[in-house]
C-alpha cells in the first residue's frame, strides 16, 4: 500500500507505476486508489464496447484511464473519460471530458468516491456516472448528488443503457 505522501506537481508526474493502477494527486498527496478486480474491467469494456458505434458517428473518444488535470493541484485517473470532437493534448487532459465514468471497486470507500465524483463535476463534466458492479446498480451524480437510475443514457446521441443490459454477463 502506499502511504500518502507530499510531494511536488512534476515529482507526480514522473512517477512510475508498473504494480499497481496509477494514483491520483491531490492537493499534494499521493493517494492510492483502489485495485480494480476482474469485474470492474469487464464492466470498463462492456462500457467501450456499448459506446463504440457512437465514436465513429459523433465523433466520441472513449479513453480508459486517463490521468486529467482538474485543478493545478489536483489530478485524477478517470476509469473511463469521454471526450467529443477532439482528443485532449499533451501527458494528460486538462480540458473537462463530456463523460466521466467510475466503476465502483471493493475497497472504494463511499466518501472518496462522490469526493471524485464531485470533482468532475465542479470541473465542468456535463455527465459524471458511477457504476456499482457489486449491486448492480448505475447512479448519476449531479448537483442533486447521487441518484440512482435504471438506466443511463446521453439524450443528446439517442443512446442509453439499462442495468440489465450491462451486467447480463457479470
Amino acid at each position: 500500500m502506499l502511504a500518502r505522501t507530499q510531494i511536488g506537481v512534476e515529482e507526480y508526474l514522473g512517477l512510475v507505476f508498473n504494480d499497481r493502477p496509477e494514483p491520483d494527486y491531490v492537493h499534494g498527496e499521493v493517494v492510492e486508489r483502489a485495485l480494480p478486480t476482474p469485474i470492474h474491467s469487464q464492466i470498463q469494456a462492456a462500457l467501450i464496447l456499448l459506446l463504440a458505434p457512437l465514436r465513429q458517428r459523433m465523433r466520441l473518444f472513449l479513453l480508459p484511464e486517463l490521468r486529467v488535470q482538474i485543478e493545478p493541484r489536483l489530478f485524477r485517473v478517470a476509469d473511463l473519460a469521454v471526450y467529443r470532437e477532439s482528443l485532449p493534448q499533451g501527458r494528460y487532459a486538462t480540458i473537462p471530458a463530456y463523460l466521466a465514468v467510475e466503476i465502483v471497486s471493493p475497497d472504494d470507500r463511499h466518501s472518496e468516491l462522490t469526493e471524485r465524483l464531485e470533482d468532475y463535476r465542479r470541473w465542468g463534466v456535463p455527465h459524471v456516472w458511477l457504476v456499482d458492479p457489486q449491486l448492480k446498480r448505475l447512479y448519476e451524480y449531479s448537483e442533486a448528488g447521487l441518484l440512482q437510475h435504471a438506466n443511463l443514457g446521453l439524450l443528446e446521441f439517442d443512446f442509453e443503457i439499462s442495468s440489465q443490459e450491462l451486467f447480463k454477463d457479470i
